[in-house]
């Protein structure tokens, strides 16, 4: 800890008068402690604070792993091109464009006109990343919107109260040649088809 030095005997040496030589006081501090505690509270900060919180999108998985067969015609495909363009279409018709501003509506319409859509996305590897996030991010929209009209309903009257909420079916999917071959007779582009597609 600390330590005070209050000097030894008096000094050697000759009288001057009636003045007494100051004593001079030294201060000695043992440091060892603080260092102790300052790398106890490093240590402590280093271990309990959280310098960034992990970034994830909630996906809800189907409930099963088993492969679920539906009709060809209530599959709605999401296409996006390498040029970040987006084309949609049900069955077996020709894929059409649409804009992003447009899917949430055409996503609602179409949760309407075919009961028990799945929705299927497929991404070329040459589209950007963030075009993926923003199709989800209005599909949550989407069902966000859904549930909402689903919970007036059961206020009014129009829907039992033990009817299961409303829950958007969709899912991913690799970006195939057949895909690249469809692509190319809508668009009259001639993309060239990588050697990682399936």
């Amino acid at each position: 800890m600390g330590a005070v030095d209050l000097g030894g005997d008096k000094p050697k040496g000759k009288k001057k008068g009636l003045r007494r030589p100051k004593r001079r006081i030294h201060v000695r501090l043992d440091m060892t402690p603080m260092v102790d505690i300052a790398f106890l509270l490093l240590i402590f900060y280093m271990v309990s604070t959280v310098f960034a919180e992990p970034q994830a999108m909630e996906i809800n998985l189907p409930p099963s792993k088993e492969e679920q067969k539906t009709q060809e015609s209530k599959v709605l495909t999401l296409r996006v091109t390498a040029d970040n363009n987006i084309y949609w279409n049900t069955g077996k018709d020709d894929p059409v464009l649409v804009t992003l501003a447009d899917l949430p509506k055409l996503l609602q319409d179409k949760v309407h006109d075919i009961p028990g859509v799945i929705t299927l996305i497929k991404i070329n590897k040459g589209a950007h990343y963030s075009r993926m996030v923003d199709i989800l991010d209005r599909i949550e929209i989407v069902e966000y919107r859904l549930r909402q009209a689903q919970i007036a309903a059961k206020e009014r009257g129009q829907l039992t109260q033990d009817e299961p909420e409303f829950s958007y079916t969709f899912s991913l999917a690799p970006w195939t040649r057949l895909d690249t071959r469809i692509m190319n007779e809508v668009t009259g582009a001639n993309e060239a088809e990588d050697s990682g597609e399936n």
